[in-house]
């Protein structure tokens, strides 16, 4: 009875909070989506605190949706972290989702480009950005352009559960950089390699959709791993 009064005074203290935007696009269990609506909610906060008492048996992606700290269990610190997801707690938002307002600021500046060419903006869904920063880490990881398991990189499109364009070549760049969201468009695109090869690709009429992932690269807390995919 104490967990469950607890449960409603934690949701009445958050009801106020804006809610932040979509981070799942399906049952791909991304972190904190528990009821796989493709937003992270005080709905999915009530859930995982059910898990915790036992008043639901959760389903695989749930387990792996509601373990938002990593600790192998949905319990009711999962849930308190979702609260603070929701109310935009900075350093709770940035565990879940690294980098998101940069990686934001990069596409909006991509697709302010675009426009001004008339070309349509690039699709950038919560789960877009979710398949980079899988591929992010997995270049930290082996330094590879294929996957770990030496499946070709664009696999990750499918296996975040999003279209994939077979018409035209999937193209992917890495680039580590100590950036801030101003410079990031320059350092990862004018410049690469000392050409305009990215940005030629993103000004492609071709490819419609976009994924970004930016990654910490440990033991150093200054630079990002960033992954970029186009299709």
């Amino acid at each position: 009875m104490k967990r469950a009064l607890g449960l409603i005074l934690a949701a009445a203290t958050v009801l106020s909070c804006v809610s932040f935007s979509s981070l799942s696009a399906d049952a791909y269990a991304i972190k904190g989506d528990l009821n796989g609506d493709n937003t992270i909610s005080l709905r999915d906060a009530s859930i995982a605190q059910k898990i915790d008492v036992g008043l639901i048996s959760p389903s695989n992606d749930q387990l792996k949706g509601g373990d938002v700290n990593g600790d192998g269990a949905v319990s009711s610190q999962d849930s308190l972290l979702i609260q603070k997801y929701v109310c935009l707690d900075k350093d709770t938002v940035n565990m879940i989702t690294p980098n998101l307002e940069e990686r934001k600021s990069f596409v909006d500046t991509i697709n302010s480009d675009r426009e001004k060419l008339g070309l349509a903006p690039f699709t950038c869904t919560a789960a877009h950005y979710e398949a980079g920063n899988i591929r992010a880490q997995e270049y930290i990881t082996t330094l590879k352009d294929s996957r770990p398991d030496g499946s070709e990189f664009y696999s990750v499109i499918k296996e975040c559960n999003l279209n994939y364009n077979p018409s035209v070549t999937p193209n992917q760049l890495f680039i580590a950089t100590l950036y801030d969201s101003n410079s990031a468009y320059t350092k990862l695109v004018k410049s690469y390699t000392g050409t305009d090869k990215m940005y030629t690709l993103l000004m492609s009429p071709e490819y419609t959709t976009l994924c970004v992932g930016s990654v910490k690269i440990p033991g150093n807390t200054d630079n990002y791993q960033w992954a970029i995919i186009v299709n």
